[in-house]
């Protein structure tokens, strides 16, 4: 007598296949160590703001800094980098923002920190982080060898990022908690090390770059016209832009609802982002063996929707562990929403025009949230911070639901597509 197990769902033999390539692999775990520090670095940041302002606005106002360059720089920078070596950019950007964890770890460390210096240097990051940002992640295919393994990358890609964010901020809770908030940085900076040597020692497959001088507000001008063309492009662009502007104001809420409404101090704030990262990885897991991009954006309507009523629970939550609880599901939705539309996004986008659809990506996924943050931590000085949170619930929910409207469009555009790629795969 045999036994079957069926599962509910089907498992994408290709889940790990990205780890066949050696650079790949070694890159990923370097970028595990710099990962984890950036985790360490923003639990520590955001504990700091916090603890010397006690103000929502002004917390708001700091992640607003830290992504508002992106605007500008990120479109740029897309146009840039089809041009350019993309394994020295990433070296240089690496560098740069080492370099910031340890100009905070000294300002810290002297007790000379203020307000108006984390401002300036979260200005500086912005910038940074708006360059290196689509240049890690259109390097990714550089590294695999098809497109068909390519979201087996991003997938480990964000694995690797989101166990750091389980690992980091739960680190940094207790080293602030018992140390302080320059410990933090300065381990970040050392953390930047590995990610350095293994720049330095891998080979992207880049193709030639042409010597002809490209006009950068014309490729820019290009690439936006591209998008506006391409209707599964443009309208899950109107989806992201919604939900990203909406979606990141948990890392500004999480501080105020650990010390004012769940009544805890810096480790229970390292628990609820570090529970917020477990629930990622499982978000990351499925993109890459459950979802298939030829369903595509249902899988994304589903996890969405997750985000939005787990997060609605925890806003409504007096209870710190229903309040942990909660946060996985939502770690699982956001991660899966956004890793999703990215993997998609790099499948059917032309190779010409590829950087600056993911730096277009960048600006939606990083450059709106904060903007969304900063209006969250503006509107939680007037009304309960419960109050902001469910307004921000129903807003993400009703993109969702722009995007139900729209599905079967672009699933008839995009099918196509992706019948051809496996073909050729």
């Amino acid at each position: 007598m045999h036994l079957h197990l069926r599962l509910p769902f089907r498992l994408d033999p290709d889940t790990f296949s990205a780890l066949k390539s050696k650079d790949f692999t070694i890159f990923l775990a370097g970028q595990s160590a710099a990962m984890t520090g950036v985790w360490v670095q923003k639990l520590a940041n955001s504990w700091l703001v916090y603890r010397l302002t006690e103000s929502p606005l002004k917390l708001g106002f700091i992640e607003l800094l830290a992504n508002a360059p992106i605007f500008i720089v990120g479109l740029l920078a897309g146009a840039y980098l089809e041009q350019h070596d993309k394994r020295k950019t990433l070296m240089l950007t690496q560098f740069l923002t080492m370099l910031h964890a340890v100009i905070m770890a000294v300002l810290v460390f002297t007790n000379i920190i203020n307000y108006y210096f984390i401002m300036a240097l979260s200005l500086y990051l912005g910038i940074v982080s708006a360059i290196d940002m689509p240049a890690r992640q259109s390097s990714i295919l550089l590294m695999v060898k098809s497109r068909k393994t390519l979201k087996s990358a991003l997938a480990l890609q964000s694995m690797t990022f989101n166990l750091s964010r389980l690992i980091g901020p739960s680190i940094a809770g207790f080293i602030v908690y018992y140390a302080g908030e320059g410990l933090c940085f300065l381990l970040t900076a050392i953390l930047y090390l590995p990610v350095l040597f293994v720049l330095y020692r891998i080979k992207f497959n880049e193709m030639p770059h042409d010597n002809k001088k490209h006009n950068m507000i014309k490729d820019v001008a290009d690439g936006l016209k591209y998008v506006k063309n391409f209707y599964a492009l443009k309208t899950m662009f109107i989806f992201l832009a919604v939900f990203g502007l909406f979606s990141y104001s948990y890392t500004v809420m999480f501080p105020i609802f650990a010390k004012d409404i769940l009544h805890g101090n810096s480790r229970l704030l390292g628990l609820l982002m570090g529970l917020f990262g477990f629930g990622a990885i499982i978000g990351a897991f499925s993109v890459a063996s459950i979802m298939r991009l030829e369903a595509m954006p249902k899988p994304v309507i589903k996890v969405s929707l997750l985000y939005s009523l787990s997060l609605a629970v925890f806003a409504i939550s007096p209870y710190p562990a229903l309040s942990m609880i909660t946060v996985i599901p939502a770690g699982l939705g956001l991660v899966a929403t956004f890793i999703a539309a990215n993997t998609l996004f790099q499948t059917i986008s032309s190779v010409e025009m590829r950087s600056r659809v993911i730096s277009i990506y960048t600006i939606v996924n990083l450059g709106l949230g904060p903007i969304g943050c900063f209006l969250a931590g503006s509107i939680t000085e007037h009304i309960p911070p419960q109050a902001t949170m469910l307004i921000w619930c129903f807003i993400m929910m009703f993109a969702s639901f722009y995007l139900f409207l729209n599905m079967k469009k672009i699933n008839k555009e995009i099918r196509p597509i992706i019948r051809d790629l496996d073909k050729t795969a």
